[in-house]
């Protein structure tokens, strides 16, 4: 009998070891797990994350994992939702390109929690489950993220669940039969409503929800509850068919497992906008640096051609009611990016948002769905043709493929610390504490346990 998807994952899980991992894998999930560390030390300090914090750490009195940015403890399960969503409280998390999905958002918050918690888990054992977490996610994400998110489900909180069971599962050295029940479980918790991306601070606290059966569905299975065995492709509700009405392709969701590695398909961000604007901040960049006589004065209109699932993800102008909204919006982005030069974190703020100066330009950018770029496979879904008309009728135009940060763009070591830096440097000024930290994760198989970790991030007040 051929074996199902979760057969598949749960074997995995449970089989991989530290050795199997290669070398410049390990190397990238720890470049993007200190990112997002990194930006989630930011995010805690946003205005949307005390109002949440406020109301979970109202919630439990238990003391059981940190709250970064803090000095305070909280429940697993909120020091998960809490932590995931401030890597995702400022536009600036990673993204997995196929599968369209911030894993660390996902995921990073749910398994340092978790490994907290345990209290004696080793660099080497949180690599190995760290692994597992990002790895899953984006396989059960890649072949389907243009179908979820075009059915109007959140790409992350709909497909990260799985990444983080597999980790959590195996910090609880679940059996293979266990990891499955413990998936068919937590499968109950994917979800969430696209229409979030747009205005709402809820936005903020969407896709790290689904860890919560993650790490219920482990401890569950652990007693020996069950789960839904083939959770993946039932026909009648299974994942595959509510999300994606049973488009998906089995081989690369588990072809060559342990072999080919998704995970090293996932991109950071360079600017704190839904990373589908990152060609058009850098195309924009480059022609200004090209055509010294773009400027906010002389320019007529901005066209920007994208896919149809970049389109939709564009808030117009007359709908610009908030910072949410400006990170999704390609006419804004546009807009600040020709008047600052820039699109990072003091390029979104409420005074900016409203300022009629940034509206006006904003008003002369025309997003469009362009039939070439639609028909590019889903690996170029971020290509982006750029026409800049002047008042003289002069036109400057651009084609722009991968954004910064992309794996085919990637960071250098210099700007990867610089982001860290500049993000976590919000929340914790003493800079040997940030050296300390990148130390740690850079020699992180070497660290006898994830405390050393936790200590740093959970500091302040």
């Amino acid at each position: 009998m051929t074996k199902t998807i979760n057969e598949y994952l749960s074997e995995f899980a449970v089989d991989l070891k530290f050795e199997d991992i290669p070398a410049d894998v390990l190397r990238h999930l720890k470049n993007v797990m200190l990112d997002c560390y990194g930006v989630g030390l930011f995010g805690s300090a946003t205005p949307w994350m005390d109002i949440y914090r406020g109301v979970l750490e109202g919630m439990s009195d238990r003391r059981e994992a940190s709250i970064w940015g803090t000095g305070r403890k909280t429940s697993v399960i909120n020091a998960m939702m809490l932590n995931g969503s401030a890597i995702n409280s400022f536009e600036l998390d990673d993204t997995h390109t196929d599968g369209i999905i911030h894993v660390s958002t996902g995921v990073l918050g749910c398994i340092t929690a978790f490994a907290e918690m345990l209290g004696a888990v080793s660099g080497r054992d949180y690599l190995v489950a760290a692994t597992l977490a990002y790895e899953v996610s984006c396989r059960v994400a890649a072949c389907v993220g243009m179908e979820i998110a075009h059915n109007g489900f959140n790409n992350t909180g709909s497909t990260c669940w799985a990444g983080s069971t597999a980790a959590v599962g195996r910090m609880l050295e679940l059996d293979a039969g266990q990891m499955m029940h413990a998936m068919g479980t937590a499968g109950n918790w994917a979800g969430g409503l696209q229409a979030v991306q747009f205005a709402a601070m809820a936005k903020r606290i969407v896709p790290s929800r689904s860890s919560e059966g993650a790490i219920l569905g482990a401890m569950l299975a652990k007693q020996g509850f069950t789960g839904i065995e083939d959770v993946f492709e039932n026909k009648f509700g299974g994942f595959y068919n509510c999300f994606s009405d049973d488009v998906y392709d089995k081989e690369r969701i588990v072809g060559g497992l342990g072999e080919t590695w998704e995970l090293m398909g996932i991109g950071l961000k360079f600017y704190s906008t839904c990373r589908s604007k990152h060609t058009t901040i850098g195309g924009l960049k480059r022609l200004m640096a090209e055509h010294p006589d773009i400027t906010a004065d002389n320019i007529e209109r901005i066209r920007c051609g994208t896919t149809s699932i970049t389109h939709k993800y564009s808030v117009p102008v007359e709908s610009l009611t908030s910072v949410v909204s400006a990170q999704i919006s390609h006419p804004y982005v546009c807009a600040v990016t020709i008047l600052e030069g820039n699109a990072f974190v003091d390029q979104f703020t409420e005074e900016k948002v409203r300022n009629p100066k940034y509206l006006d330009l904003a008003r002369k950018v025309e997003v469009y769905t362009d039939p070439e770029i639609e028909a590019l496979p889903r690996n170029l879904r971020y290509t982006v043709k750029i026409d800049v008309e002047l008042k003289n009728g002069t036109v400057h135009s651009t084609t722009e493929t991968y954004p910064k940060g992309h794996p085919m763009n990637p960071f250098t070591r210099e700007e990867l610390e610089w982001k860290f830096k500049t993000l976590a440097g919000k929340v914790i000024p003493d800079e040997s504490k940030l050296d300390a930290f990148i130390g740690a994760i850079d020699n992180l198989e070497d660290v006898d346990n994830m405390t050393v970790l936790t200590d740093i991030l959970r500091t302040g007040d």
